[in-house]
């Protein structure tokens, strides 16, 4: 298989070709053990939900983190940015996963139409413009699905060897779902050694247009802890990658890795327990 330098250099150095860690057979049942020891002892009367998202929330202000747990957000609307984002994600799913090569137009079709069937808020929105201003809609995912084919190896002919995943959700119930743990990952992959149960194989990719902020690190993170929670063993890499350029920032994962998303979960459901018993939040000023 020809591939170009970019394809290349993903190929072996985000996903690599190396030995894989093998991680201890109890590390599951340990890090849901520090997180039921902790949020037990919380009683919380209503379950919790905590996303990504809703873990960034209180890293910024407990104010904003608050204002979540009530519910406080206004109503979700599309906008071209969110709508960009959407249909670009189940573009790349519709790459991926199609049986024949697609032309990158053909793929934004298909994408559209798919997204249009399936998701109400993003078929009103659609039905709403113009349709030039669908063409321009579509254009902006053409591109996206060029930046990510430039990016990467050809997924779909090495379905055998990687077993590409994209738009995987994630859900982890804990204390008998008082508190459960939820998020979607873009792309996954790599296969489970079935002769080594326990030895990490997988890779976990983030897609992101723009540039990095800090909250990427701790989302990975968050990601890795939730492949755990679901399949027993952890990815051995996690990584987001930056479409606009084709580099990425990526970790490595270990045990204290997961352990340090576990404890950022903890700190969420306390802050979360002691805000419902009363507990004025306290704000730290920022743009949100």
């Amino acid at each position: 298989m020809q591939l170009t330098e970019p394809q290349r250099r993903t190929l072996e150095r985000l996903i690599g070709t190396g030995d894989r860690p093998v991680f201890a057979e109890d590390l599951r049942q340990r890090v849901v053990d520090r997180i039921e020891a902790a949020a037990r002892a919380l009683e919380l009367a209503d379950p919790l939900w905590i996303g990504k998202e809703t873990l960034n929330h209180l890293s910024r202000c407990e104010g904003r983190f608050a204002a979540k747990l009530e519910g406080e957000d206004p109503p979700f609307e599309h906008s071209l940015t969110t709508a960009v984002g959407v249909l670009s994600h189940k573009a790349i799913e519709v790459d991926v996963g199609a049986r024949d090569g697609l032309d990158p137009h053909a793929i934004a079709a298909i994408a559209a139409d798919r997204l249009a069937e399936r998701e109400e808020r993003f078929a009103e929105f659609w039905r709403g413009l113009g349709a030039g201003e669908q063409d321009e809609l579509l254009m902006d995912v053409v591109r996206k699905v060029a930046l990510f084919q430039g990016s990467f190896p050809p997924l779909r002919e090495l379905r055998r060897e990687m077993a590409p995943i994209t738009e995987l959700t994630l859900r982890a119930e804990l204390l008998g779902g008082a508190l459960t743990l939820s998020g979607k990952v873009d792309l996954v992959l790599g296969m489970p050694d079935r002769l080594e149960p326990t030895r990490g194989t997988r890779l976990v990719v983030d897609l992101k247009s723009g540039g990095a902020w800090p909250e990427y690190a701790e989302d990975m993170r968050f990601y890795a802890l939730l492949m755990t929670l679901r399949f027993g063993v952890p990815p051995y890499r996690v990584a987001s990658l930056f479409l606009d350029s084709g580099e990425w920032q990526s970790e490595e994962v270990s045990e204290e890795t997961l352990l340090h998303a576990a404890d950022r979960v903890v700190a969420a459901a306390c802050s979360a327990g002691a805000l419902r018993s009363g507990r004025e939040p306290v704000l730290r000023p920022g743009a949100w």
